[in-house]
């Protein structure tokens, strides 16, 4: 390892919600949705991120799919319990 060099180093912010999930779906502003808190699944969640919000744009129905990692649900105590699946903690 005395010989080892970094080739590449990364450094950045991980936007997390307290419940370490996602925020998916509309946001009571009209026309206005969110994809947020990613955390550590943006990279991977991604493709089904992005294939739910449009199929909610092109329909104005919630997915069920993304309907509990809603925004409400932090007003309504609703928390997505699945900290462990986020890999930061």
């Amino acid at each position: 390892m005395a010989k080892a060099r970094a080739m590449r180093q990364w450094g950045g912010l991980c936007d997390m919600t307290p419940d370490s999930s996602p925020i998916l779906g509309p946001t009571g502003v009209d026309g206005f949705g969110v994809i947020a808190g990613m955390g550590t699944w943006g990279f991977k969640g991604a493709p089904i991120f992005g294939a739910t919000m449009a199929e909610y744009v092109a329909t104005g129905k919630i997915p069920p799919l993304i309907a509990p990692f809603g925004l409400g649900r932090f007003r309504e105590d609703r928390m997505v319990p699945d900290a462990a699946s986020a890999g930061t903690h």
